[in-house]
């Protein structure tokens, strides 16, 4: 049983927000789809506010037809054949670098799918990783690789393009998730959770879960916190026994946009841009219904019984892709179905929807490829390429 922690609160430009009053330089515009976005000004903090795509709607950027490139294969016995992939990333020159925490490597595969070398192994040593490690791999500044390993050992391996070793950073921060990666090479972690599971058994009740955001320097240590967030919900369930997540748990997902780091909760349709530093200066809006979970929701998704949450999350993931388009995903409630996106131009404002394969969960998105990772009927693992076309409206 974890201690009781003590209680956070949230960065002051955080909590401000509720107390803003939008007000100056408002400005607006249309899309080239034709939505609708509205910017202000208020207290050097940029708000757009923007219209709701029609659900039926898509912007005319289409990924093929079938991936230009899938790597994975059933009982080969070589380096095609995945385990437990956590991250991948495409490289310049076109090679794709997957971490396969399965086997605590990083294999690296030409464009044509041959796989070239194999970077790291298991270990306590430089540029080797832990059991379940590696966890994220990303471009590094200075056409450098970095890969982080397991949460419980928090530090970075960084790799030249040819998988040579060059550092390792130790992460002396709170241990954690590392999201991504500002351009100038600092860090942003999503710390280990941190809730009170008596609060959980006494209440019976959702309490809600937390982790602390925060910006590591270059070298590691704290640059600065952005606050202790919530991580997701929880409840005690007399049947099992124990602390259950909630199937319909909000939560915060956190992305890098170009040179700001993109937070949002999902309790409403809203993004926050941070500088590195924690100052807040944009925020993104978009019009959502709140739909309330209905009971054959409840009986399919939980038999057992839970508390019952006002509405279904605003929004799921949120990835920028290499370009600075901002994508947030479309809660959905069962996995058989494709992903829905909306696409937000580097300013925040809404461009449209659009639909990425069913099952696929996407690492990364350049400038015409989503590199993401798919499992077929068996489980198993594919690191999928596919083309995206992004035609003009």
């Amino acid at each position: 049983m974890n201690d009781m922690t003590p209680s956070g609160s949230l960065p002051t430009t955080i909590l401000a927000l509720s107390l803003l009053t939008i007000g100056c330089d408002d400005t607006s515009g249309t899309s080239a789809t034709g939505l609708r976005a509205v910017v202000e000004d208020s207290v050097g903090i940029t708000i757009v506010e923007n219209a709701r795509p029609a659900a039926d709607s898509r912007l005319p950027w289409e990924l093929g037809a079938q991936p230009s490139l899938s790597i994975g294969s059933v009982d080969s016995g070589g380096a095609d054949e995945l385990y437990r992939v956590s991250d991948a990333t495409r490289l310049g020159d076109g090679r794709i670098v997957i971490a396969n925490s399965g086997s605590t490597e990083l294999r690296v595969f030409n464009a044509d799918g041959s796989h070239e070398r194999t970077w790291g192994s298991r270990g306590e040593g430089p540029g080797e990783f832990s059991r379940d490690g590696p966890a994220t791999v990303a471009p590094w500044p200075g056409d450098s690789i970095a890969a982080s390993d397991a949460v419980r050992r928090p530090r970075l391996s960084i790799f030249d393009t040819n998988g040579n070793h060059g550092r390792d950073v130790a992460l002396n921060a709170t241990p954690g998730r590392i999201l991504d990666f500002l351009p100038d090479g600092r860090i942003v972690l999503q710390g280990t959770l941190v809730f009170n599971r008596m609060a959980v058994f006494e209440t019976r009740d959702l309490v809600r879960l937390e982790s602390e955001w925060s910006v590591l320097d270059v070298d590691g240590t704290l640059y600065t916190s952005l606050g202790r967030l919530p991580t997701g919900e929880a409840y005690f369930s007399e049947l099992l026994g124990g602390d259950m997540p909630h199937p319909f748990e909000r939560s915060t997902a956190g992305t890098v946009w170009g040179n700001l780091v993109a937070v949002g909760i999902s309790d409403s349709y809203e993004i926050k841009a941070f500088t590195a530093d924690g100052s807040l200066v944009r925020i993104v809006r978009r019009d959502w219904d709140p739909r309330t979970p209905t009971q054959a929701e409840y009986d399919e998704r939980a038999p057992w019984g839970v508390p019952p949450v006002d509405a279904f999350p605003a929004f799921d993931e949120i990835l920028a892709d290499r370009t600075g388009y901002l994508w947030v995903s479309e809660y959905r409630i069962s996995g058989d179905e494709a992903t829905v996106w909306t696409v937000f131009d580097p300013e925040g404002r809404v461009q449209g929807l659009v639909e990425t394969p069913e099952g696929l969960d996407v690492f990364e998105i350049g400038a015409d490829y989503v590199l993401g990772l798919a499992k077929d009927e068996l489980g198993v693992e594919y690191v999928q390429l596919w083309s995206l076309s992004r035609g003009e409206g």
